[in-house]
């Protein structure tokens, strides 16, 4: 096996750095590696910083290009794929991985030993962390219209009448099937990649993921989460899409991008509908709830 990992850089040279630095000891541990790095015109001189530390560092096996234009989140990953990755007939895993990551000991190892074992799966998932080892969120159900009631209100006993409601699955210590892992950190065979197709770079940012792994699971593979391989996942920090120590659940292009994705998953219909079951739990319901029943939400989650 060899894997290509790819990560696209937008004004977060530091982070690439110390990411490039965990995913050195993966190398030496003898995984065939290679890391290429696309920076979305971040113009701070991030390429040249990367590449100097890259040469310094002698990390013959990872590479910072210029994109040319920052396109958004799928954009990138697809130019690198494009002209760096699958030009390289030998690579025969593709490893999505985010700037404001850094991966533990054998994290990347671990996602391309179960693909390796489980031919059904088309894309494996990390376990994310916090830097205190705690867990993040990083296996999900599909959104689809009659959830996003449920999304809007974030009301605690909701989730616990209604289980299926939650976009967010909690996973234990076993690997799991699931609908889509994170963006953040997952790995796809090259044959499955190449067969379903790369993200769709008309979401800029958000639900690129959620749709690519709908696509795979519509080709009759499996989705699945490895909490073997574990990463730490500084989320934000990457996209600097944060307010207050809290995502921007609502920014334009989160809007923009679930719109995209329930229109083309569930039609006009489905996105009118979600819309409208969105609002009233999203305005109401949990306002009008008394404060002993409605657990406090820490944050919404950006799924």
């Amino acid at each position: 096996m060899k894997v290509a990992i790819v990560m696209v850089n937008d004004r977060t040279p530091g982070l690439v750095l110390d990411c490039l630095r965990s995913l050195a000891d993966e190398r030496a541990a003898g995984l065939d590696l290679m890391v290429r790095i696309g920076d979305a015109e971040s113009g701070d001189g991030s390429v040249e910083a990367i590449s100097r530390f890259i040469d310094a560092q002698g990390y013959d096996w990872a590479r910072c290009v210029a994109i040319g234009r920052n396109g958004g989140f799928a954009y990138g990953n697809n130019f690198v794929l494009k002209h760096h990755v699958l030009v390289d007939p030998g690579v025969t895993h593709v490893h999505f991985l985010n700037p404001d990551t850094y991966v533990h000991p054998g994290a990347v190892r671990e996602l391309a030993r179960f693909l390796a074992a489980h031919p059904d799966a088309g894309a494996a998932g990390s376990r994310l962390e916090n830097p205190d080892g705690s867990r993040r969120s990083c296996a999900f159900r599909f959104p689809a219209p009659w959830r996003e009631f449920f999304r809007g209100a974030s009301f605690s006993l909701l989730d616990r009448l209604v289980p299926a409601s939650r976009a967010v699955i909690t996973p234990g210590t076993r690997q799991e099937r699931v609908d889509w892992v994170s963006g953040a950190s997952f790995m796809m065979p090259r044959a499955v990649l190449e067969q379903v197709g790369p993200m769709d770079d008309g979401f800029f940012l958000y639900f690129e993921e959620t749709d690519l792994m709908a696509r795979i699971r519509d080709a009759g593979y499996e989705v699945w989460h490895v909490p073997q391989s574990r990463v730490v996942h500084l989320a934000g920090q990457a996209t600097g899409y944060r307010a207050g120590g809290r995502p921007s659940r609502l920014s334009a292009h989160w809007l923009r991008s679930r719109a995209r994705y329930l229109k083309r998953r569930h039609g006009r219909g489905g996105l009118v509908g979600g819309t409208v079951l969105y609002l009233p739990g999203d305005l109401g319901l949990s306002a009008r709830l008394p404060a002993a029943v409605a657990a406090p939400v820490a944050s919404k989650n950006l799924v």
